[in-house]
């Protein structure tokens, strides 16, 4: 288990990352990245793949960035796996809630804040439906 810090926030939390998620993650998309961060195709099972290649699918079509608007954490999770649920009739396996908020602070440069009404929020980001 890989403690995660995540950026801005202060807190910490725990989750299995395997060295190859790592790399595809601190890419600036996912599935294009440079050649040093680029992981060999053949330790990535196909399904994995897909859940990444829907991920930015995901995020290209559904999230934004707004100066002025902030998204709960637990929205984007819910709607992350409804799309990947009704695209793969299964619950996703490697872009698991703590993943997803490491991947979406790391692409998009944003903090989570701690909102007293709405709980945790990606700051600076929206949710386009």
């Amino acid at each position: 288990m890989a403690t995660v810090q995540s950026p801005g926030t202060g807190s910490e939390y725990r989750t299995a990352q395997p060295e190859q998620f790592r790399q595809i993650s601190r890419s600036s998309t996912l599935l294009q990245s440079d050649e040093q961060d680029q992981v060999p195709k053949s330790f990535i099972e196909p399904e994995d793949y897909r859940e990444l290649v829907l991920l930015d699918e995901f995020l290209k079509l559904h999230v934004r960035q707004d100066a002025i608007r902030n998204v709960q954490c637990m929205l984007l999770w819910t709607e992350w796996v409804r799309l990947f649920q009704r695209t793969t009739r299964r619950f996703p396996r490697v872009i698991l809630e703590n993943e997803l908020r490491a991947i979406i602070t790391r692409m998009m440069a944003v903090d989570i804040a701690h909102d007293t009404m709405r709980g945790p929020v990606y700051c600076g980001l929206r949710f386009v439906p």
